[in-house]
């Protein structure tokens, strides 16, 4: 949101206009934002309020003071986000691929010499992906990806057709002498993914990593590749055991969040089969739920409730915060009074025995544990 005020000739631009380019889309994962209403936005800020302007600022960045300065600064941002949209999409018309576009688009020079657009957040690589996947999507319309094998069948199979991992491993030690990290990084993963205790592979990969690290302009690319080195030489992090979510997440949720947060945790291979049928009364907020479980698929309906509900809870929404935290179980809830089960408690505790709990930290650039043999 862009807000300006008269009094002080200022112009707030939240996050939309900082000193870097930013994130259409953050590696972190997120939906793809939109570049071309970015650079719309951007503009008619600029032309509404920039005249009028003698500091520009955003929430986590320093002021641009001086009207002529904020003019050409909002300027520039405009036509970084704009050149990013048409250009990808330019590319896309003439049948390039998203790696391919990434790896073609530079900056005009008169965009790549104001510091202020380049890549220290978001980079042009991705960030021109993303402008791909929000028009066309993952799919780059070869056939021979569209049902790839995944990661760990496609490393054996790659590390087999390439002579065995000794032969990898040498060829990818003299690339590395080259400096050619990136495709080192690739050709180790691949090993990595067809025998995770592969200690050589594991080195030289992460070896790779920290170099495309060193050499990164964007902080978060050079997180990422830092990140992947840690692992591949120390395992994955270990993390305090904590509830599945944050306090301030759940505290924050509304009733109809909380149940599609219960509906992605359940485990729909141990769903096979059961059907249970729950109504939650939330004597604090007046509101009911009705929530079924059939076909492994947790649905609900807000102000409803079921005449053939196999069991009925009672609580106020503070306590569903508590157990959510773990920082009581149901049975502790009901036993001090704090919740009330009618009907058939047996199925509450079978609703709960069916979602899964997620860690904090999980493999990323090796098999899970689970996928090795």
């Amino acid at each position: 949101m862009h807000m300006f005020y008269p009094a002080f000739r200022a112009l707030n631009l939240a996050e939309n206009a900082t000193h870097n380019l930013h994130n259409v889309y953050p590696i972190r994962g997120a939906q793809a934002r939109d570049a071309n209403a970015w650079a719309k936005y951007l503009n008619e800020a600029r032309d509404r309020f920039g005249r009028d302007a003698d500091v520009a600022f955003a929430q986590h960045h320093w002021p641009v003071w001086g009207n002529a300065r904020v003019l050409e600064f909002l300027g520039k941002q405009r036509d970084l986000y704009k050149y990013l949209h048409d250009q990808t999409v330019r590319l896309m018309n003439h049948g390039y691929k998203a790696a391919e576009i990434a790896e073609r688009l530079a900056l005009p020079k008169s965009l790549a010499s104001a510091w202020h657009v380049r890549g220290y957040y978001g980079t042009l690589s991705h960030n021109a992906k993303s402008v791909y996947q929000r028009y066309i999507g993952w799919y780059d319309a070869n056939p021979a990806n569209l049902n790839p094998l995944p990661p760990v069948e496609r490393g054996r199979k790659y590390v087999e057709y390439m002579g065995g991992a000794e032969a990898v491993i040498r060829r990818a030690l003299e690339d590395f002498a080259r400096g050619e990290y990136r495709f080192v990084a690739e050709a180790m993963s691949h090993v990595v993914f067809a025998d995770p205790a592969n200690a050589d592979a594991r080195r030289l990969g992460a070896d790779a990593l920290e170099q495309l690290g060193y050499a990164a302009e964007s902080a978060t690319w050079r997180n990422a590749y830092l990140l992947g080195t840690l692992e591949l030489r120390q395992g994955v992090p270990s993390t305090v055991a904590r509830a599945p979510v944050s306090p301030d997440v759940v505290q924050a949720m509304s009733l109809d969040l909380f149940f599609d947060y219960l509906g992605v945790r359940l485990n729909g291979e141990r769903a096979e089969g059961r059907r249970l049928v729950i109504d939650w009364v939330f004597t604090d907020l007046r509101r009911r739920y009705v929530l079924n479980l059939e076909n492994c698929a947790l649905t609900y309906l807000a102000d409803h409730r079921s005449d053939d509900a196999d069991a009925t809870v009672t609580l106020d929404r503070a306590i569903l915060t508590r157990l959510v935290l773990r920082e009581m179980t149901f049975a502790d809830a009901v036993e001090r009074g704090l919740a009330r089960i009618e009907g058939n408690p047996a199925k509450v505790a079978e609703l709960f025995g069916l979602l899964d709990d997620f860690t904090l930290m999980f493999e990323v650039v090796e098999p899970k544990r689970e996928q090795r043999v």
